[in-house]
């Protein structure tokens, strides 16, 4: 079950963020906590194995680091048990919608067992094939998820999952997040996105290079390897299955071939019904 108290990320000193939340929250009807930031310039011991490594502080910039501390943080406390069986997390730049209460009740009858994420601030930029009608809006599979971190439902499960994963994280977390094969992540989204994120200016960039001067290195995100890409191709071929995959990929390539048209940030351009036979089985993780 859904947890009735959402958490909401903010730094310390981004008070006047918090008070914005707050306004959202009462609009929206949803009860939120705040859970402290953590500043990536001062980066606790605890969250050195993931973040620690000179090859991740070379590529991520502090604001990033501190960014993926946060929600490691409340991750880890969801995977404890410690906040229920699913939690909405939040940052603080966000428009939330006057219906979200009803749209998470709405998500929640339609989710299947084993799910792990949905997410919610992400507007599609690829084609995506519908799971089920929810609260005006559809619960959706993506052919390519859609960066950002603003809002998302999490479960236990999927809380554990990210949190286990081998290895130095070298990506910023909405990087990331876009790949659940590397986590075993079971990925929902929902369409159009009900939450607008990115209001105010970037507190990560405000962080600036940790006060090194002119950088020595320049902060890039790593590029996708073969093996990466062929993850990804067979996560949505599971995902999606056969057919879906196919619709999907033909209307992307469409859609690349006609770029600059009006219609490319529509997301009724990119719906692709799902094929007979097929809804079922996506439905329930492949």
């Amino acid at each position: 079950m859904i947890a009735r108290t959402a958490f909401v990320i903010n730094l310390d000193r981004d008070r006047d963020r918090w008070t914005h939340m707050l306004a959202e929250a009462a609009k929206a009807g949803l009860e939120i906590e705040r859970f402290a930031a953590v500043d990536g310039r001062h980066l606790p011991a605890a969250f050195e194995p993931w973040l620690g490594a000179e090859e991740t502080r070379r590529k991520l910039k502090p604001g990033e680091i501190g960014c993926y501390a946060s929600h490691l943080a409340l991750m880890k406390r969801i995977a404890d048990g410690a906040a229920g069986d699913a939690v909405l997390i939040l940052e603080d730049d966000l428009i939330l919608p006057a219906d979200l209460v009803a749209l998470l009740d709405a998500i929640e009858a339609h989710l299947p067992a084993g799910w792990d994420i949905v997410r919610l601030s992400n507007p599609p930029k690829r084609a995506f094939v519908p799971i089920a009608a929810a609260a005006g809006r559809e619960l959706v599979r993506y052919s390519k998820i859609p960066n950002n971190t603003g809002a998302y439902l999490i479960s236990r499960d999927g809380a554990r999952k990210f949190l286990s994963a081998a290895g130095a994280r070298i990506r910023a977390i909405d990087e990331d997040l876009r790949r659940p094969w590397i986590f075993g992540m079971d990925t929902y989204g929902v369409v159009p996105a009900p939450i607008k994120s990115n209001i105010f200016d970037s507190s990560i960039d405000a962080l600036g290079d940790r006060g090194l001067g002119r950088r020595r290195f320049k902060f890039a995100m790593p590029k996708e390897s073969l093996a990466g890409t062929l993850a990804r191709l067979r996560y949505n071929l599971l995902q999606l299955g056969f057919a879906d995959w196919r619709r999907c990929a033909v209307l992307n390539l469409v859609r690349a071939v006609r770029r600059g048209r009006a219609d490319r940030h529509d997301p009724q351009s990119l719906r692709v019904a799902a094929a007979a036979g097929e809804l079922a089985r996506a439905g329930h993780g492949g």
